[in-house]
């Protein structure tokens, strides 16, 4: 096996994008290079407890279920949208779901259950599939299509 010399802030980047996605760093990395994806269960395990606890949940692994929604709101808005209108139009397509107790839970720093899975359903579509630009492309609190993603919506949706 061949070592390669990466500097802390590569690490430490890795290690989070490794635990957001349940796989290992190397995983992160063939994600990244497009080598292939990596066999293991994207839902991590406090994934799978939460589906305990709502058994009654029309999903079975939201964060990916999501993605083609955030898309398409996305390309109906020219491609780009604020957090705030994909959150809202995402919320008013669920909201038999998202009013049930177990998504109005508060879950991170204050943010509901279904606001965090949809902010994790755009991570995954834009670290996992390319489908959506970086904050730093196109500004933070805006999520923006790439073009990757733009041809996977005139072709899928």
């Amino acid at each position: 096996m061949n070592m390669i010399e990466i500097d802390q802030q590569v690490s430490d980047i890795l290690i989070e994008k490794a635990k957001a996605f349940g796989i290992t760093r190397n995983g992160v990395l063939r994600l990244l290079l497009e080598i292939e994806k990596p066999k293991t269960n994207t839902m991590k395990k406090s994934q799978k407890n939460n589906k305990k606890n709502n058994p009654d949940s029309s999903f079975k692994n939201m964060q990916d279920e999501l993605i083609p929604y955030i898309l398409k709101i996305l390309y109906d808005n020219g491609g780009k949208a604020s957090k705030s209108l994909v959150e809202q139009k995402i919320f008013e397509l669920f909201r038999q779901e998202f009013e049930k107790p177990y998504y109005l839970e508060m879950v991170s720093h204050g943010v509901t259950r279904w606001k965090h899975n949809i902010a994790w359903s755009k991570e995954r579509a834009k670290y996992l599939h390319g489908f959506i630009k970086s904050a730093s492309d196109s500004g933070r609190g805006i999520w923006e299509l790439t073009d990757k993603g733009i041809t996977y919506c005139e072709n899928n949706l």
